[in-house]
């Protein structure tokens, strides 16, 4: 007698085994991008920060034309400070550097302060700055217009940035 019997298939684990095949490659791709990724970013660091206004400061007599809180952190250093402005367009600004471990920045700290407008040629006005108190500056200047300017506060390793207006 003939039996039609078919012999058993070898190929039987064959699409299990080619979609864990598959699970695995795309999970090694994925973390293979991850590793490229983290790798890419220490040569895209960039060496400027921006300051962030965190609230407006209410006018009062001698910031008549009110000003601004800001906050940010550029490299090692959390910034902390405040702009205001006054009748006659004199900016003045206040801010402490704090450290990784919350301590003050060292007197002996070298940075500096500069005022621009982003959007004007115009060369950068330097801010002479004095140690406050345990890591804390300010500095003052008078804007010979009004517009957008930007404070940049040029520390060794980075700059940070602080954008703010200046109605008429």
């Amino acid at each position: 007698m003939a039996s039609s019997s078919t012999p058993p298939s070898r190929s039987a684990g064959a699409p299990a085994a080619r979609q864990a095949r598959l699970v695995a490659l795309i999970v090694g791709g994925l973390f293979l991008l991850l590793i490229v990724a983290f790798v890419a970013m220490v040569f895209t660091v960039r060496d400027e920060a921006r300051l962030n206004a965190v609230g407006p400061i209410p006018p009062a007599p001698g910031a008549e034309r009110g000003g601004l809180v800001f906050h940010g952190t550029a490299n090692i250093w959390e910034v902390r400070g405040r702009m205001t402005l006054d009748a006659e367009r004199q900016v003045s600004f206040s801010f402490d550097l704090i450290g990784p471990t919350a301590q003050p920045a060292p007197a002996t700290l070298a940075f500096d302060l500069s005022l621009d407008m982003p959007d004007h040629d115009r060369a950068p006005i330097p801010l002479q700055h004095t140690l406050a108190g345990p890591g804390s500056y300010v500095a003052k200047a008078a804007l010979p217009e009004p517009g957008r300017w930007r404070l940049r506060l040029q520390l060794p390793e980075i700059t940070g940035l602080f954008e703010f207006e200046v109605d008429r």
